[in-house]
């Protein structure tokens, strides 16, 4: 039954995301939770964080960049620990004001009851474009 269980918790950090708590996502997290965001483009929360507190910083990063429009989590598929999920954002760079979306997949990896690991794959040039000055 843990794969119900990983799967309503990636649900319930969807939920909190979309509400804004993210204490309640960074307490979801393991003491070493690796956080992978893609490193290429102009993102200022781009790169990979390790540990709750750097985790937070990244959301940080992201509420200063980034406004949310739309968060559409759409699919979701469980093998053991990993949970598989596919969606669809639309955000809005705050710095330029262009809006940009993308078809997102995000992969997360639990270790006893806790995201261990945090993967997304996303069309990070658009974000890029976004996000760029000029």
């Amino acid at each position: 039954m843990a794969t119900q269980s990983n799967t309503k918790m990636v649900q319930d950090l969807y939920s909190a995301f979309g509400r804004g708590d993210i204490t309640s996502i960074l307490n979801m997290l393991a003491e070493d939770v690796e956080w992978r965001e893609p490193p290429g483009g102009t993102a200022p929360f781009k790169g990979i964080y390790r540990g709750r507190d750097s985790v937070g910083q990244f959301f940080a990063r992201f509420a200063e960049a980034v406004e949310v429009e739309s968060f559409e989590p759409r699919e979701f598929y469980t093998h053991g620990d990993t949970v598989i999920a596919l969606g669809h954002y639309r955000f809005r760079a705050k710095k330029t004001g262009k809006p940009y979306e993308s078809d997102w997949t995000m992969v997360w990896r639990f270790r006893s009851g806790q995201v261990a690991r945090f993967q997304i794959y996303k069309d990070s040039a658009a974000e890029a474009a976004a996000l760029r000055d000029g």
